[in-house]
């Protein structure tokens, strides 16, 4: 009988490690690419640094600024910067090879995400302050070495996303209270809005579509816009300079702020787009060609934000931010099955992440 009791404890402990939050599986480490996991706590001030091979916890450290929003590596991998959503923000330089703290600078509105030219020496950051909902703001451009301002760009009103072609030719900006995206040609000197309505042209300020991030494919040809507000994600052909396809994200909120398409990450073939929702609690897997919706993937922890892709496409990354007062929640997710295989207990109000390979 003893014996017994011995076993069903033995099975019951066996269960129980080998699941996480929600009952997923944390025993699925065989596949996991190797590389790390950078993921920004907010509520604490620091930076978690994990092993994608075996999920476990490599570094822990201190961003020295607070409310660290957004993390970005440099093409050539020797730094990532670091903004904060403080209401006057700072961007922070690390070594990406020591993860020591380099500098901080002062920004004189509220940053989110920054874009870095291929060459790794400047970076266009955007202007989020959300008392600028009926003004356009601008785009910053930072000289990276130096960690000195060099140019203000005109954009549209509380600017969130920001992404840049491979080639550096075009950086491309959502703004979310002009319903418009920014298309700016540096080597031309050249600034575009474009309306995410084909048929439109909204006026400032305007949140009809809500246009909060945006990704672009690997072949530089097409930005796909999360618009928050209107809960689809529409398709920008870039070197037409027009929308040409849009796909509906299930919206389950009754909360209107911030509860639709939010970020988003593309397959490294282009074919899948993997997108949070923020307060819908899910995760929205679009098959790009034919444009369409495949699937949701629900998650406990609420309030999906950042997200990220490995190098062959094989472990999606999602950040759920969770409350003030409860520690959030990475999901890692099969970039093939679309199922979740892990997920890891982070820290407090994770927004930002990024996946880089093994050196």
């Amino acid at each position: 009988m003893k014996n017994i009791y011995l076993l069903i404890s033995i099975l019951t402990l066996m269960i129980f490690l080998s699941c996480g939050d929600d009952g997923n599986p944390t025993n699925s480490n065989n596949g996991n690419p190797e590389g790390s996991l950078y993921v920004l706590n907010q509520g604490d001030n620091t930076l978690y640094i994990y092993d994608t091979k075996t999920m476990t916890r490599t570094d822990s450290i201190d961003t020295k600024v607070a409310m660290p929003h957004y993390i970005e590596f440099s093409p050539d991998k020797q730094h990532y910067y670091i903004t904060t959503l403080e209401a006057i923000g700072h961007l922070a330089k690390f070594d990406a090879v020591t993860n020591m703290f380099i500098d901080s600078i002062s920004i004189p509105f509220q940053p989110t995400a920054i874009a870095i030219t291929a060459d790794s020496r400047f970076g266009y950051i955007c202007n989020f302050s959300s008392g600028n909902t009926s003004t356009r703001t601008k785009i910053y451009k930072y000289d990276l070495l130096n960690m000195t301002l060099v140019d203000s760009i005109q954009a549209g009103a509380v600017t969130h996303d920001v992404k840049i072609t491979s080639d550096g030719s075009v950086v491309i900006a959502t703004n979310r209270y002009s319903d418009n995206v920014t298309l700016v040609y540096p080597d031309a000197d050249t600034v575009i809005n474009i309306s995410v309505d084909p048929d439109v042209e909204y006026p400032t300020p305007s949140n009809t579509y809500g246009p909060f991030g945006v990704i672009i494919d690997t072949n530089d040809s097409l930005a796909y816009i999360a618009c928050d507000d209107a809960s689809q994600i529409r398709v920008l052909d870039i070197k037409n300079r027009v929308v040409i396809d849009s796909v509906a994200v299930p919206d389950t909120s009754s909360i209107t702020t911030i509860s639709g398409p939010t970020l988003l990450a593309i397959s490294p073939d282009n074919s899948h787009i993997f997108v949070t929702t923020r307060l819908n609690n899910i995760i929205a897997v679009i098959q790009t060609s034919p444009l369409q919706l495949v699937t949701t993937i629900p998650h406990e922890t609420p309030a999906s934000f950042g997200i990220d892709i490995s190098g062959d496409g094989s472990r999606v990354y999602v950040a759920c931010i969770n409350t003030a007062s409860s520690r959030g929640r990475v999901y890692i997710i099969d970039g093939n099955s679309f199922e979740k295989i892990d997920s890891i207990d982070v820290g407090n109000q994770l927004f930002g992440l990024r996946w880089q390979p093994k050196r």
